[in-house]
């Protein structure tokens, strides 16, 4: 078996899911593959209950639930239910908890069970199940494996009703459809000693809790109401010695007949060691190199960290259709394209995986079906056009994707990645300078939509539709992202051999910057209204359930996030963090508003009050991700039966909620899983310096009151910077000091210099061949320069 040492040790979450690679909006609806408690994992065909989870995307003509479950019986003591385990005082835990493999982990009765779940292929869940007897004498154990299948939410025709028995000749259960449905088989790699076929809740609940082990051959039933699905049942024995353990193969398998999927089964189960060795493998070659916490974080932030760093590697796909690249899915039920979440997904992948990050940022230009990169789909149709008729893709403001572009640059030095990015992202500019400006040259969105803020209250529209034209709204955070753009395509330019370029970018800038700037009124930046000609000052707004007499948008803070703004402009707007600050609710719930937000407030000096707001998202956030109980579900009309209309932890939320009965928007969502980003950038103060003569970066640590603790040491491991590669620990010290050390390998030997704010040496050492350690005293808030001098 691989060496797992690079994934962090820990008791996760019992829930999650495994990554089905091969599901897409529209060439290939294969399903979800999500945890069913206790013990389960199982095909997800049909609506689910959030956002982006009902219809479209993985619903398709045969449409269902197909789940493989786990019942384990020690000592005449049957685990079936999770009410099972709570009776028993046990925890249940997952050991191993990545896209890749999840595992459940408990011990009883001195047996402790360890069950490693994964897909194979497209079409099988396999578990590899051991058990280790801790005691000093021999034990039997009685394993139930049930698929569970059925619970369609359309019907089509050939969906009259399931049929269940038992294949004596290949020792497996067999479930189909008739007269057309997928066919489940499930088996494992040893002779089961009983097999059942079942159509009732009660009789399965009865059978499996007194660990019966008679057969029953065979079941059928029609469609009707408490009559949609059906259970078959495989039971086994594992003889576990004293001191030692035994192992088992089990695998749901679905085809589109019965010898088909009897074939892949077989396949499958022979194969299953070599499978799940190559999974254990890639996720120590990601784990190598990704930042994971370290020390004295709470828990629930470590184990909330891999949640959030595995949805992101969720959300990233395989090259299909029209995306020659790997693509960002934003969401893995109902798959598209969206530069926006693109650009943030691919931020926060960049600190794990950089070459990935490149090859999606290039492919989400590249594979775009028009300049403006359009939201769409694997086979090239759009998915966001507005009222007018006009097919859009995000704003530059949304997901900020040339100041991503120019980090990740900054921080990897790959100039043959700015020269293939170059020509699409001139072509993008140009694009919105011929599209989405009007008679006078101001920039605008289309409709809501394109600038990301469905149906803002900015865009003046009657009823907000998000649909409707808004072009007469001349939008400040478009006019300060295109300013940002034109000025880092000044910079790509002569790194693409672009020199003659320079200039034109270099003018179109400065004539942004000049808009933008023009665009400050009464201490806050407004958008103009083209039809008069004046500020948008929008008073007595309902927000928030009460009236305001000044309503303020995140998005007015896109200057000084990008350094467009005036001194005098980022002093007069300090006040308005803290209006934020107090308003928290719906601002400061959302991943892209918290990008303008943060890195806004970074400009602004205010590294202290930053890290104090960052903290309190994770502290909510990973809290709430961690839990070991199923989390609530607003009602959506899905159909689903009341025991599986569930959400779980284990998984990042769409956005951020302060509020306990707010889900949090969608499952499973790419941008959800953003926050490490903000860690990196804000508290460990970890971001890349803008020059290129020199090897240099800041750390400037903010730990807020909540995590300063005398004695206390933050790690954060697997920092890279330009073939750097460092782990970064911050130890609390009495009067707001942190001893802070560096340790890791150069790209080649070098040495190592330390600068305070006021530009001294406060450390200096000369790395031994190509690793280094430095540790130097500085103050928690404090900013320092680290220079690598090769």
């Amino acid at each position: 078996m691989s060496n797992q040492s690079h994934f962090p040790k820990g008791d996760y979450t019992p829930f999650g899911y495994l990554d089905n690679p091969y599901h897409s909006a529209v060439l290939n609806r294969s399903g979800i593959i999500r945890s069913v408690p206790p013990l389960g994992m199982g095909f997800w065909v049909r609506d689910l209950p959030w956002p982006y989870g009902n219809g479209f995307g993985h619903r398709r003509v045969p449409n269902y639930l197909s789940f493989l479950h786990l019942s384990i019986n020690i000592d005449g003591i049957t685990l079936h239910t999770s009410e099972d385990f709570t009776k028993n005082d046990i925890e249940l835990t997952s050991r191993y908890h990545t896209k890749l493999v999840m595992s459940y982990d408990f011990e009883f009765q001195n047996i402790l069970i360890n069950a490693k779940y994964f897909l194979s292929g497209e079409n099988s869940i396999v578990c590899i199940l051991d058990a280790t007897n801790h005691s000093s004498e021999d034990r039997d154990i009685t394993l139930h494996a049930t698929n569970i299948y059925g619970f369609p939410v359309l019907d089509f025709w050939g969906n009259d009703g399931l049929v269940s028995n038992y294949n004596s000749k290949n020792d497996i259960g067999v479930s189909k459809v008739w007269a057309y449905g997928d066919v489940m088989v499930i088996g494992a790699n040893r002779q089961s000693v009983a097999h059942k076929a079942l159509d009732s809740d009660d009789q399965w609940d009865d059978l499996i809790s007194k660990n019966d082990l008679s057969n029953i051959e065979e079941v059928q039933t029609r469609f009707r109401a408490g009559s949609d699905h059906i259970y078959n049942v495989l039971s086994y024995r594992l003889s576990v010695p004293a001191g030692a353990s035994d192992q088992i193969i089990i695998s749901l398998t679905r085809g589109k007949n019965e010898l088909w999927a009897t074939n892949e089964f077989s396949s499958t189960v022979k194969s299953a060691p070599e499978i799940l060795d190559e999974k254990l493998n890639e996720d120590a070659r990601f784990y190598k190199s990704t930042p994971v916490l370290d020390g004295d974080w709470p828990d629930h932030w470590k184990h909330g960290w891999i949640y959030d760093i595995e949805t992101i590697r969720m959300n990233i796909r395989e090259p299909l259709g029209i995306y020659e690249h790997h693509w960002d899915a934003m969401q893995v039920h109902t798959p598209r394209a969206v530069l926006g979440e693109a650009a943030l997904d691919s931020w926060c992948l960049s600190f794990s995986d950089m070459t990935l990050a490149k090859d999606v940022m290039l492919g989400t230009f590249a594979d775009a079906p028009m300049p403006n990169v359009p939201c769409s789909r694997e086979d090239g149709s759009m998915n966001m056009i507005c009222a007018n008729g006009k097919e859009c893709g995000t704003a530059p403001i949304w997901g900020l994707p040339f100041h991503v572009i120019r980090s990740m640059y900054l921080r990897d030095r790959d100039d043959h990645w700015i020269r293939q990015l170059y020509p699409h992202l001139k072509a993008f500019l140009e694009w919105w300078l011929e599209n989405r400006t009007d008679e006078a040259g101001w920039f605008h969105a289309t409709c809501s939509w394109e600038s990301g803020q469905d149906g803002s209250k900015r865009f003046l529209v009657d009823s907000h539709d998000p649909g409707a034209a808004a072009e007469f709204v001349r939008t400040v955070d478009i006019e300060a992202a295109m300013a940002n753009g034109m000025n880092n395509m000044a910079f790509f330019a002569e790194i693409a051999g672009e020199v003659k370029d320079i200039k034109y970018w270099k003018k179109l800038a400065d004539k942004r910057i000049k808009s933008t700037r023009s665009m400050y009124h009464d201490g806050w930046y407004r958008d103009v209204d083209a039809r008069n000609n004046q500020p948008i000052i929008l008073k007595n707004v309902e927000a928030f359930g009460k009236v305001q007499e000044n309503y303020y948008d995140v998005m007015m803070l896109t200057p000084v996030a990008l350094g467009i703004s005036t001194p005098d402009q980022n002093e007069g707007i300090i006040p308005k963090f803290d209006h934020f600050k107090g308003h928290k609710l719906f601002w400061l719930e959302w991943p892209s508003f918290w990008q303008i937000f943060s890195e806004a407030a970074w400009n602004a000096g205010l590294r202290m009050f930053l890290s104090e707001l960052v903290v309190d998202v994770g502290e909510r956030t990973y809290e709430r991700i961690d839990r070991r109980e199923l989390l609530s579900v607003r009602k959506f009309d899905t159909g689903l039966p009341e025991k599986y209309n569930y959400r779980i932890p284990g998984v990042s939320m769409e956005f951020w909620p302060i509020k306990e009965d707010n889900p949090g928007g969608c499952e499973n969502y790419g941008w959800g899983a953003t926050f490490p980003t903000l860690v990196i950038r804000n508290v460990i103060g970890f971001r890349e310096i803008d020059r290129l003569d020199k090897d240099q970066f800041l750390l400037a640590p903010a730990l807020d009151s909540s995590l300063f603790k005398i004695g206390k040491t933050y790690s954060m491991l697997n920092l890279s910077y330009r073939g750097a590669k460092m782990d970064v620990h911050y130890t609390v010290l009495p009067e707001n000091q942190l001893q802070i050390t560096l340790n890791g390998t150069f790209a080649s030997p070098g040495s190592i210099n330390v600068k305070n704010e006021q530009k001294k040496t406060i450390a200096f050492t000369r790395g031994k061949k190509n690793s280094f350690k430095i540790n130097f005293t500085g103050e928690n808030g404090g900013m320092y320069t680290v220079t690598f001098n090769s």
